[in-house]
């Protein structure tokens, strides 16, 4: 007997078929959840437009799950109008996040590739969310209706959306330029020569090596809407005349704003006010070209509202220039998603609005908007100690050519920087602020440590020698050993100990002392058979490894890979059978035994480790099995592992910004994903050094690619262009050495010691390659 069919719910049209009741439900509940998590989590800091449509179409997909779950026949028309609202809500967001990406794509100059296809994932699945839902709940209960009509309703439905659209865009690149401010010319260079003649002629002194570093706003006497220069410059305090003490003026910064009623007048201006400079230079000096008053209604997102090394900031008169909202961390003080406190990018406006505030006044709510700030145009530009003007965008000096006298410079800065960032007991310092002088050592980490003192063994001079002895003792002394074993691990220990040790720190460690051993001896050898040992013990049957040891029984720990941590271990042990063969010992695990675990590890990683069908779509992380390719090239050659290493490369070059990538000149050689996410430095060093690697590989089989060439040109050039140097530290800490060093990005000043050892390693084994440095061609 067949149960009778539920009766059709009531809708704009009879229905053919019953609405579903259970599979709705499911579905609408779903959404409900989704939707109302999105509205109170996402990265909105306060109950605004998106969360109060997100809140609302929650609330009809619950409606519509009750009205399923409890069989009412008015459920037709709850999932119509939740259909509807979710087509609006696509089409309002679809609208929102392409006006905030033209805004941005107009202020930063492009998206960029990596942008975009970001953004294209993210729109795609608020299609998935909102679509399929709503088609078929249109489709279920009615469609769009029948006539004559309907076709032209429609026509005419999309031509009015398409103009409105067009319009909106419109306005939202319009809404992204600055308004002009008259400047003497729009050519850096050129206006850097019209300084120049404008100058004083200051007398030289020998004490005018002085930090311009400022962190307070500097006041301007009229609003900026007339031509505007800002100067930091050196100043002579003069002694008490009373004391009669004959000495030299100490000098100081000084930081005035200029302001003239017209373009012409403005560097005459400028000249009269640095009249009563105490030395030539340094002076740091930046012409306003542009200022754009901002609103909280502007499309574009709150973090990008400033660009980090082009945008000054203003509250009112008081102005940030843009080296110092880089000084102030201020890139770094949006945090996008709450409950991710680390997660930071962006200028953050309560941030913005603290670090202009005047003494004494409020604080600014955490949620407060951008009304009253004013972002500022401006061309960068330093005189120099010897009284020479020339421009500086971003805070670094453009390179015409590479050559070898520029990478032996850059060379020697790296390792002058890593020696004066070295305690008395061995340990490398972890942060230094540049312009502050602020150190911090909390962070030390063995991987570290054991990287930066492998770039001193391969790439110092003999100077370098007794830093990497103490290095390498110090690391020593973190050993913990396993008798029952054979052998011993390292392990670091602040605070609470860890109840497990990472493969990596002792797999570079073992690296560094067997990178080193040439050049400091072998007072470390049995350690090295020791931690040879454990990597050996820490081998799984398939050639991989197990990530972890526990601390407390020396036993492996089963669990997930590590990033680095494998192919570091397979670059220690090709190490390890290269001296082991040269020099057997009873200290030493037998040679055959290290050799037949090195190809079995070669094995595993070039044919199981990444074998899936994503193998020509992306890799993760495996620089250090390229630098381990390129040491087995005369010890233990694996086809199937160099190949692994050169596919990796030429899948990773695709992220090198070129001038085809219509990026900034400065960004060009870079990894990133365009000018609106600046690219750091390390993964950019990171690929030199797999790139370098990669090219060792191909030359041992005599073959040459002029674009890895070309490649490495522009990666190297970008690496020197980033580097800390006399030249460009106008603002730097005295008391630290920060010349030679490397900052995390260009929105980011913090110099750790590993941004320094990659750029390093990077520019050493690149420049071999490109036969600026001795050792070409082999690595």
């Amino acid at each position: 007997m067949v149960s009778p069919q539920e009766p059709a719910a009531s809708g704009p049209s009879s229905l053919s078929r019953p609405v579903p009741r259970w599979s709705l439900a499911a579905l609408a509940l779903g959404h409900a959840c989704i939707f109302a998590w999105a509205a109170s989590v996402l990265p909105w800091q306060r109950w605004t437009a998106f969360a109060a449509m997100t809140a609302v179409l929650a609330l009809a997909h619950t409606v519509t799950a009750a009205l399923a779950l409890a069989g009412s026949r008015h459920r037709a028309l709850a999932w119509r109008i939740g259909s509807a609202l979710s087509l609006i809500y696509l089409a309002i967001q679809t609208l929102i996040a392409a006006r905030a990406g033209t805004y941005v794509a107009a202020l930063y100059g492009g998206l960029g590739k990596g942008v975009f296809a970001a953004l294209a994932a993210l729109w795609a699945v608020l299609v998935l969310l909102t679509l399929p839902f709503a088609a078929w709940g249109l489709a279920a209960t009615g469609g769009f209706g029948k006539g004559p009509g309907l076709r032209r309703r429609l026509t005419g439905g999309l031509a009015v959306l398409l103009a409105f659209v067009t319009f909106s865009l419109w306005r939202a690149a319009a809404a992204a330029a600055a308004t002009p401010i008259a400047a003497p010319t729009d050519d850096p260079a050129a206006l850097a020569a019209a300084i120049q003649d404008v100058l004083p002629r200051v007398r030289p002194r020998k004490d005018a090596d002085l930090s311009l570093w400022t962190r307070a706003p500097i006041t301007c006497d009229y609003p900026i809407d007339r031509p505007t220069a800002f100067v930091v410059y050196p100043v002579a305090d003069r002694p008490d005349d009373k004391k009669k003490i004959k000495q030299a003026a100490k000098l100081r910064p000084a930081a005035r704003c200029v302001q003239a009623d017209s373009a012409e007048a403005l560097l005459p201006a400028l000249a009269a006010v640095v009249a009563d400079a105490g030395a030539p230079g340094p002076m740091k000096i930046d012409i306003v070209r542009g200022a754009q008053p901002l609103v909280d209604a502007l499309p574009g997102p709150l973090p990008l509202l400033f660009r980090p090394g082009l945008d000054g900031a203003c509250l009112g008169a008081r102005c940030l220039l843009p080296w110092q909202l880089l000084g102030l961390n201020q890139f770094l003080t949006y945090t996008p998603l709450p409950f991710i406190e680390d997660l930071r990018f962006g200028a953050a406006p309560a941030a913005l609005r603290k670090a202009l505030a005047r003494k004494g006044d409020p604080a600014p709510e955490p949620d407060v908007g951008v009304d009253g700030l004013t972002r500022l145009d401006t061309v960068s530009l330093l005189v120099d100690h010897r009284g020479q003007v020339r421009p500086l965008p971003r805070l670094r000096d453009a390179i015409d050519h590479l050559d070898a006298d520029l990478l032996a410079g850059a060379l020697a800065g790296a390792e002058a920087h890593i020696l004066a960032a070295q305690a008395e007991d061995g340990r490398f310092r972890y942060l230094l602020h540049p312009f502050t002088g602020k150190v911090t050592w909390r962070g030390f980490a063995v991987p570290r440590q054991a990287g930066t003192t492998l770039a001193l063994c391969e790439l110092g001079s003999d100077a370098a020698v007794p830093a990497a002895r103490k290095s390498l003792g110090m690391l020593a002394g973190l050993r913990k050993d396993f008798p029952e074993h054979g052998y011993s691990v390292l392990s670091y220990q602040e605070g609470r100990p860890p109840p497990l040790g990472d493969l990596g720190s002792t797999a570079l460690p073992l690296i560094a002392f067997l990178s080193c051993r040439d050049r400091t001896g072998p007072e470390h050898d049995e350690l090295i058979g020791a931690l040879g040992r454990y990597l050996l013990a820490m081998q799984r049957p398939d050639g991989g490894f197990h990530a972890r040891v526990t601390l407390a029984t020396g036993d492996a720990h089963v669990g997930p890979d590590l990033l680095y941590a494998a192919g570091q271990a397979v670059f220690a042990l090709v190490l390890l059978e290269e001296l082991s063969a040269r020099q057997p010992s009873d200290l030493l695990p037998p040679h055959a035994e290290v050799r037949a675990a090195v190809e079995r590890a070669m094995t595993y990683f070039a044919e199981d480790y990444w074998s899936h069908g994503l193998y020509g779509f992306f890799f993760l992380e495996e620089n250090w099995h390229c630098l381990a390719a390129r040491t087995a090239l005369d010890v233990h050659r694996h086809p199937g592992y160099e190949r692994f290493c050169l596919d990796y490369v030429d899948f990773k070059r695709r992220l090198i910004m070129d001038e085809t990538s219509g990026v900034a000149p400065e960004l060009v050689g870079s990894y990133g994903f365009g000018n609106v996410l600046v690219p750091h430095n390390t993964p950019s060093a990171g690929f030199g050094e797999a790139l370098a690697a990669a090219m060792a590989v191909r030359a041992a089989d005599g073959e040459r690619r002029p674009e890895d060439t070309s490649l490495m040109e522009h990666v190297l050039t970008f690496l020197i262009e980033q580097q800390w140097s006399d030249a460009n530290c106008f603002a730097c800490a005295r008391d630290q050495r920060v010349a030679g060093g490397w900052s995390e990005s260009v929105g980011s000043l913090d110099v750790r010691i590993d941004y320094t050892q990659h750029a390093w390693a990077a520019l050493g084994h690149g420049g071999r390659q490109l036969g600026l440095l001795p050792g070409s061609g082999g690595g």
